[in-house]
């Protein structure tokens, strides 16, 4: 197991996730701008600086990318507890979060969050889908490899297309996964 982080460019994930996102259908039915936020475990160096470097590179892509014609916004969310991040993804009309490395024990909590409000949860560990979140990058050699946990992408209202699931590799936690 890798973390996203350390081995795949933060230019490179953030192409690679803003390119998932366009696969949940109901990315074309939401108002424009998409916002995604990005979370990170705030007081973390580690963490913050993850955070910072994909926004960075995330505002880079979002500027010659648009999904079903809708620009995306990115925001920044420093992490303190579930109830401070539902209030802000809320306020934000987020419809997709990355968490960052740093919030591997908050997982669980954090998915409970994006179920509540519908908002696809992505993230850069396989720990973090085993734990509920519902889309990931990790590396297998040198190519990237999408995870997905469909029963928590659809417990979050995703709408995935079938290409998507036919280039990623599944994770099924209790059937044989870490």
């Amino acid at each position: 197991m890798t973390t996203l982080g350390a081995e795949i460019p933060a230019k490179f994930r953030a192409s690679m996730l803003v390119r998932v996102l366009a696969y949940d259908r109901r990315m074309g039915q939401q108002p424009p701008p998409l916002t995604l936020a990005v979370t990170h475990r705030e007081g973390n160096a580690d963490s913050e600086a993850l955070g910072q470097e994909l926004s960075i590179a995330l505002e880079s892509v979002s500027r010659t990318f648009s999904i079903a014609g809708r620009p995306l916004r990115v925001v920044r969310i420093g992490f303190h507890d579930p109830q401070q991040l539902q209030a802000e993804l809320s306020q934000m009309h987020a419809v997709a979060l990355y968490v960052c490395e740093g919030l591997e024990d908050e997982s669980r909590n954090i998915a409970e969050v994006t179920r509540r409000l519908s908002v696809l949860s992505i993230a850069g560990s396989e720990v973090q889908i085993t734990q509920g979140l519902s889309i990931g990058l990790d590396r297998k050699g040198d190519s990237p490899v999408i995870l997905v946990h469909l029963a928590a992408a659809r417990a979050e209202g995703a709408d995935l297309d079938a290409g998507l699931l036919s280039l990623s590799r599944l994770i099924e936690p209790g059937r044989g996964e870490p």
